[in-house]
């Protein structure tokens, strides 16, 4: 094969991978997911992904910049600033991150607030007290308030509860295949965190309350397209 040939084939592929990104983009938005988790969070989300074929290049999931809820969300506007300056921002930004006992929790959840109105697309995915609610729910529906006991904080009490369910007796943060396990109760931890949600709105309480469902949702919305 000729210099010439093998210069026109590449340039062919070229186009073609040039196309089929113009066609995915076209039939997809792009999101942004920064965690406040290291692990926890990245790691089910991207089993979440991986299970329904979505690339990265289509839902990134970045490292975050330090744990607390302000430090998410100013990591992750850098990140859509940065993309912006390329001509194709991202459509939405999710800041994912736990009240827990973070003092910029309601500051943070503001701000983004604020950047949206403003015409940037971040919103916060939080979870009360923390992330494991939302892996407690795919077990059952429950609307009883957490609090701190003894030397167990209130993150640990979450914990707890988790850990006498069926195959997480030795759960801990970061654990691997978290996803795996729970995947057959994705639809009722669906229904469970909407249902917390709705007695959260008519009881003015968010104690227990997770968003993590509206993420998973939005998620499962690209891989239907």
């Amino acid at each position: 094969m000729g210099s010439e040939d093998l210069f026109h084939k590449r340039k062919a592929r070229a186009s073609a991978a040039l196309q089929r990104k113009k066609h995915e983009r076209a039939q997809n938005k792009r999101y942004l997911i920064v965690c406040e988790g290291t692990k926890t969070e990245p790691r089910y989300l991207k089993d979440l992904l991986d299970d329904l074929h979505i690339r990265p290049q289509v839902v990134r999931v970045a490292s975050n910049d330090g744990g607390s809820p302000d430090r998410v969300v100013a990591r992750a506007l850098a990140l859509y600033n940065e993309d912006a300056l390329t001509g194709d921002a991202f459509d939405q930004v999710y800041c994912v991150f736990d009240r827990d006992r973070h003092t910029t929790f309601d500051a943070a959840v503001k701000r983004t607030r604020d950047l949206t109105a403003a015409g940037k697309p971040l919103v916060a995915i939080t979870s009360t007290p923390c992330f494991e609610v939302w892996l407690l729910l795919h077990f059952l529906y429950f609307n009883q308030p957490f609090h701190p006991a003894g030397k167990k904080s209130v993150g640990d009490q979450v914990v707890s509860i988790l850990k006498t369910k069926p195959g997480f007796a030795n759960y801990s943060k970061g654990k691997i295949g978290v996803y795996a396990q729970l995947k057959d109760k994705l639809a009722d931890a669906l229904i469970h965190a909407e249902r917390l949600r709705q007695h959260g709105m008519a009881m003015d309480s968010n104690n227990p309350a997770t968003d993590a469902d509206k993420l998973v949702k939005a998620i499962q919305a690209l891989a239907i397209k």
